[in-house]
């Protein structure tokens, strides 16, 4: 790969693409390259408030994050274009964000930039000899973040023959001049897996957003590539951080770049034994990176159902060879490879309900690794499953306090709402908040479009017109999509913040209302540790719960103290109830009040929005028999992205025998209709369906499901196409 400078390079668009033969690092698909051109007139517009805006946004982002050191996967790719408005005789400024892009080398990016500037029909003047600015002619900028280098790789581009690329520190905003083929494959790895990370996460993702099917749309030989490189980088993994919410720090098995491989390899089955065979071989070639590798391997085995037999194996070996000493006398660091190696085995254990067995490994775990919280949830699950609800008392009380929110996306929601660029509909038509001169001159660059059409179209200052009806089904299309967007944030649990306010309050039930505010949504580890205390009430009840805490526990509110500052006699022999978790038992108590008497809430008329929300109840409440009748309401009622998802999830995670209530019908129209409504918003990845899709094919065969989808109500032609597509990833990258 050559380096590049950040000169001004004088090359036609030919001259380019062929330019690295043998250096680039993934041979790019020329065919994909044009695909990529159709339609980008339609992606979406964030117009800016101030021209160049964005830059100065994005910038401040990636140096606060960068400075906490909490960049983690970094914010999505920025692609920004320069306009000239002739009848203003000023510049303007519009922007969208990307993944799932090949960041492997410049190529792709400056394929994906030429399109846009021919879609614009703007080569042509330049052709004439007339200035970029004066011509009309799009400036765009493709910004993508290194961040194992903390670098963001920036792509000016003109046309053909006039693009430049620098590369710019996060912290200090300095510029380097060359780009070497290891920032390249750097910046590649981060691009996959920022891309894999935000897909299967809606609170990442903002609006504006446009995920392409990386590494799904080339195919099973491209997808070998990627897999390897992700495996190469495995030693580097833990440089990525973690989803900070669900562990106090990343390591070889919790980090970003672990569960992205573990994400896409859930709907690419057959790269499964590809990617076991190459970390053996990466054990032996690079010996001193073998407890990374061996740590990956086991959790890719076990991520497959075919391999788990393997996996044990492989754990027990890898204890004996890594640790030949035992537990006793390992360093610090050493103690966080073990606990991992241990989990590993408590999970292949629990799978296999042989708790009895794990029971001991997993009180190891929390002996050597203290802050583990995945560990102390394992040791509670194994006392509940063991009937020793005391001891699960004590292992939930003593579980290590994580972050409630993550730190690197609040700050991206932070930078995005600013400015409120977006603006929900709430079940109205969207509404514009663009000057009339720009509404103006939007109008003239979507020619295609009619007036009547773009007023529907944009959310505040941001342009979302339907991408050539890729995805569509009419009915969701022009209804909840238009009348509640994207459903993204980290409001995006329920539907209470997308809605109107007179739905809102139309709710009766109050308590209902109360136990779905933003103010009181769980965070992940305070929704374990709730579910761990929903187990033990599913085995004993409530009653017996409480008996079991006032024995054990001293609540806070009833530590109290005689004048001599001692403690009462009766409460010496009691341990004390952690604050959050007093503060639990309250909200398990809200949620069983209001789940108890079912047959009243059979009988009335609810809203959309209280049918959800009191599905979601059920959900917290294991009580699957009636969350999942109020979700498949509340879809009747207006088809509702969340309970779709909580639907999806119960039938993938088989919590809840799903097939008694959904047949596979049913469960296939649920699917088609989700996809549809995020296809709106410009998902084509959509990886967490993908999976549903790979489960139902894997029982049904992929034509069969495509023939069901054929004969759905819904079988429109763009939803057709769409499925047909992701059918044929599953087809390619499966056994049949």
């Amino acid at each position: 790969m050559n380096i590049l400078s950040w000169r001004r390079k004088n090359a036609s668009s030919n001259t380019l693409i062929n330019e690295h033969p043998k250096n680039v690092m993934f041979k790019n698909d020329e065919n994909l390259i044009q695909n990529l051109g159709e339609n980008l007139e339609q992606n979406p517009r964030i117009i800016e408030f101030q021209f160049g805006k964005s830059f100065k946004l994005r910038g401040r982002l990636l140096s606060s994050l960068s400075g906490l050191n909490l960049i983690g996967i970094g914010p999505p790719d920025m692609v920004h274009v320069t306009k000239f408005d002739k009848f203003r005789q000023v510049e303007t400024g519009e922007y969208h964000y990307l993944t799932g892009l090949d960041t492997s080398s410049e190529v792709m990016p400056i394929a994906y930039l030429n399109i846009l500037g021919l879609n614009d029909g703007s080569q042509a003047s330049l052709a004439s000899g007339s200035t970029p600015s004066k011509s009309g002619h799009r400036v765009t900028t493709y910004c993508t973040a290194n961040v194992f280098s903390n670098v963001d790789v920036r792509i000016r581009y003109e046309s053909p023959k006039h693009f430049q690329l620098t590369v710019t520190d996060f912290l200090s905003g300095s510029s380097k001049s060359t780009m070497t083929p290891e920032l390249w494959e750097e910046t590649f790895v981060s691009g996959f897996v920022r891309a894999v990370i935000t897909n299967t996460d809606k609170e990442r993702k903002l609006p504006g957003l446009v995920e392409f099917p990386i590494a799904l749309e080339n195919g099973l030989a491209y997808s070998e590539k990627c897999v390897s490189l992700l495996c190469k980088f495995l030693p580097r993994g833990p440089e990525l951080g973690c989803d900070l919410t669900k562990h106090g720090f990343a390591s070889f098995k919790n980090n970003y770049l672990v569960a992205s491989l573990l994400t896409f390899l859930q709907v690419a089955g057959k790269l499964n034994m590809f990617v076991v065979e190459l970390l053996h071989k990466l054990c032996e070639s690079d010996p001193k990176n073998e407890v990374c590798y061996r740590t990956a391997l086991v959790a890719v085995m076990m991520n497959s159902e075919a391999h788990d037999s393997m996996a044990i194996k492989t754990i027990s070996n890898s204890m004996q060879k890594l640790f030949p000493d035992g537990l006793s006398r390992l360093e610090q660091d050493q103690l966080a490879y073990a606990g991992d190696f241990l989990n590993l085995q408590v999970d292949f254990l629990m799978s296999k309900n042989d708790f009895q067995l794990a029971l001991p490994l997993v009180q190891k775990t929390t002996a050597i690794c203290s802050d583990n919280f995945e560990a102390w949830s394992k040791l509670a699950q194994c006392y509940i499953k063991l009937q020793d609800y005391k001891s699960a008392m004590f292992a939930i009380n003593s579980l290590p306090p994580l972050l409630s929110s993550d730190p690197c996306k609040d700050a991206m929601w932070k930078e995005a709402s600013e400015d409120r660029y977006y603006v929900k509909p709430l079940c109205s038509r969207p509404g514009s908040r663009l000057q009339s001169n720009e509404y103006n001159f939007i109008s003239t660059t979507l020619k295609a479009i009619k007036d009547h059409d773009l007023s529907s179209m944009i959310y505040g200052r941001i342009v979302m017109p339907p991408q050539a009806n890729r995805g569509c089904i009419k009915e969701i299309w022009d209804g909840p999509c238009m009348s509640l967007g994207p459903i993204y944030g980290p409001q995006s649990k329920n539907l209470i913040n997308f809605v109107s306010t007179q739905e809102v309050a139309s709710l009766e039930d109050s308590d209902l209302l109360q136990r779905n505010t933003m103010a009181n949504q769980l965070s992940w580890s305070l929704s374990i540790a709730y579910d761990l205390l929903m187990n033990i009430v599913s085995d004993i009840g409530w009653n017996s719960l409480l008996e079991l805490r006032s024995k054990i526990f001293v609540m806070e509110r009833e530590r109290t103290t005689d004048y001599t500052g001692t403690l009462q006699p009766e409460f010496k022999t009691k341990r004390l109830c952690e604050k959050w978790l007093d503060q639990l038992f309250l909200n398990l108590y809200e949620d069983l009040k209001i789940t108890c008497n079912v047959e009243e809430h059979r009988e009335e008329m609810y809203s959309g929005l209280e049918w959800e929300l009191l599905g979601l109840a059920h959900l917290r409440t294991w009580n699957w028999a009636d969350a999942v009748p109020c979700l498949r309401t509340s879809i009747m009622a207006r088809f509702d992205v969340v309970s779709a998802e909580k639907l999806l999830d119960l039938y993938l995670t088989r919590q809840y025998p799903v097939s008694n209530v959904l047949d596979p019908d049913v469960l296939l129209s649920l699917i088609v209709e989700k996809i549809s409504y995020e296809s709106r918003f410009y998902n084509y990845l959509q990886l967490p369906n993908l999976h549903v899709l790979t489960r139902l094919c894997s029982l049904s065969g992929v034509e069969n499901v495509r023939n069901h989808i054929y004969a759905l109500p819904s079988a429109q032609r763009g939803i057709v196409a769409l499925m047909d597509k992701l059918l044929d990833y599953i087809q390619e990258l499966n056994d049949k």
